[in-house]
C-alpha cells in the first residue's frame, strides 16, 4: 500500500499499488481511484484529510491508523527515521507499520499515542 500525503494542500492518496490511474468524485473531496487499465479500483484520495479522518469508512482500521501516523508525522515535520528513534523502534519497523504492513502490538500503540499527541485513537475502530 502507498499512502501519500501532502500538507500544504491536505490531500491524501491511499493507493494499492503505483499504476497508471485516474480519480472519479465520489462525494465532498472523496475520488475513487481506478487503474487505467483494468478500471479497478486501486485506492482513493481524499481532499481535507485530517479534518475527515473520521469519515474515512472505506478504509479498515489497519490503514486508518497508518493514515493517522503519517499525516502527524508529515505535520510535525519528522522524517521516518526521526519518528523511528523517538518511538524506541528500527526504521523498517516503523516503514512497515506507517505502511499498514503489521499489525501493531497494544505495546506499539501506547508508544504512538505517547509521541504523536495529536492522534486519536478512538477514531480507529
Amino acid at each position: 500500500m502507498y499512502i501519500y500525503y501532502d500538507n500544504k494542500t491536505d490531500y491524501l492518496e491511499v493507493l494499492e499499488k503505483k499504476v497508471l490511474n485516474y480519480s472519479i468524485p465520489l462525494k465532498n473531496g472523496v475520488f475513487k481511484i481506478l487503474s487505467e487499465k483494468g478500471k479497478k479500483v486501486i485506492g482513493y484520495g481524499v481532499e481535507g484529510a485530517s479534518e475527515r479522518i473520521n469519515e474515512l469508512a472505506m478504509f479498515d482500521p489497519f490503514v486508518k491508523l497508518s493514515i493517522m501516523i503519517k499525516i502527524s508525522r508529515v505535520k510535525h515535520h519528522y522524517t521516518q527515521q526521526q519518528l523511528a528513534k523517538k518511538m524506541g523502534m528500527g526504521l523498517l519497523p516503523y516503514q512497515r507499520l506507517e505502511s499498514g504492513e503489521n499489525n501493531p502490538t497494544l505495546k506499539t500503540l501506547l508508544k504512538v499515542k505517547e509521541v504523536l499527541k495529536d492522534i486519536d485513537l478512538s477514531l480507529v475502530a
